[in-house]
């Protein structure tokens, strides 16, 4: 047996068994959909699911800074997906995560540091992350995530009390998902459809049928008294074009992307959004480049993707930060699409004529940031 020292992450949902007799086929399908989520996040920051049960994830991470940013990244992505879905019927996971020397057997990781990520799951609110007094040292000095000191925690067949750390969410979220709960799912489509013809994107004739091929299925949308449908075969999205413009500006992109064809369900101005964005230009025309890429979308408007930055154009810029790909949660609604990272917010807007007009804002009275970017659909 082979033994190692991993970080640990343990997943469940809260209330699973009352989620599956209230409606149990409509629970099965969402739980496959979460469950590709993540298989997404948890490739994208370099760890492997070794065991499921149920509703039930346990992955492992060779670092607890990556385990901690791929929790932070799956629980945002889910909670916007939530979003379509009453209070009642929302799937909200608990996550648990920490650091200890386990067993490999036949892939499979046995030992106490399972265990103990499994009952900082249970600590942890719907929705919300756990981690043990070691992870939390090991990350929040490297991390911009803040963390709440819920003391020694005395759990079930665990022998020690587990020093235990919570994840604090973000201001911004809180007040997004309070106000999102107000909302149906069904208003939310009709709000986005009484707002396209404001920002222009639903047209009559040759213009509504450019619209139409940037996404695919059997979409209708009616504009006026047109009604258009999408019949086309697929979303534009050329691997090796966006990877070749990626490498000429130095921008770093993760070596899986891809596009899911939308949904029958998904209107097709929701749908435009899928692919790939890019360009010449920087942030005010100067600033970092960047390439947007829009990897699913779905009938309530979420939108999965990831979002990557160049370097800084020149030394004397102050953002040093550097060249980087993050994953993105975020809403089409009648502004967009919008998603917040790192407090700041995002806004893009598909112009329906191949551009995608951004802009980008930090909050605060002194410091605030305000950024404008046009990019391209790369095809």
């Amino acid at each position: 047996m082979k033994r190692k020292i991993s970080a640990i992450l343990a997943a469940d949902i809260a209330g699973y068994s009352r989620l599956v007799a209230e409606d149990e086929e409509e629970t099965l399908r969402r739980l496959a959909m979460y469950r590709a989520v993540f298989d997404d996040f948890i490739a994208r920051w370099g760890g492997r699911i070794f065991n499921t049960a149920g509703d039930a994830v346990l992955a492992e991470f060779p670092s607890s800074v990556d385990g901690v940013r791929c929790a932070v990244d799956i629980q945002e992505s889910i909670r916007a997906r939530n979003l379509a879905y009453p209070q009642s019927r929302q799937m909200l996971y608990r996550i648990g995560i920490t650091v200890a020397d386990v067993v490999e057997r036949e892939g499979d990781l046995l030992g106490d540091g399972v265990n103990i990520a499994s009952r900082l799951g249970g600590i942890a609110v719907p929705g919300g992350i756990c981690v043990s007094r070691t992870v939390y040292e090991q990350v929040s000095n490297k991390l911009s995530v803040k963390f709440d000191d819920l003391g020694r925690q005395q759990v079930k067949n665990i022998p020690n009390a587990i020093h235990a750390y919570r994840v604090a969410p973000h201001p911004a979220a809180i007040a997004h998902s309070r106000a999102s709960r107000q909302v149906s799912a069904a208003s939310r489509r009709n709000v986005l459809l009484a707002g396209l013809a404001i920002l222009g994107v639903v047209a009559v004739g040759s213009a509504a049928l450019e619209l139409y091929r940037h996404g695919s299925g059997q979409n209708s949308l009616a504009a006026g008294s047109a009604l258009v449908t999408n019949r086309e075969a697929g979303v534009p999205f050329d691997d090796t074009k966006i990877r070749a413009l990626a490498a000429s500006q130095y921008i770093p992109l993760p070596p899986n992307l891809r596009v899911t064809p939308p949904a029958a369900s998904v209107p097709a101005a929701v749908a435009g959004y899928l692919g790939a964005w890019g360009g010449d230009e920087g942030w005010n025309g100067k600033g970092r480049r960047m390439i947007l890429v829009i990897e699913s979308v779905d009938e309530s408007g979420t939108a999965l993707g990831i979002l990557a930055q160049g370097p800084p154009p020149d030394v004397s810029n102050p953002d040093r930060r550097a060249a980087r790909y993050r994953p993105i949660a975020g809403s089409i609604t009648d502004a967009g699409l919008v998603f917040t990272l790192a407090g700041a917010k995002y806004t893009f807007r598909d112009t329906s004529d191949g551009l995608m007009w951004g802009r980008w804002q930090t909050p605060g009275e002194r410091d605030n940031v305000d950024l404008t970017i046009a990019l391209q659909r790369i095809n």
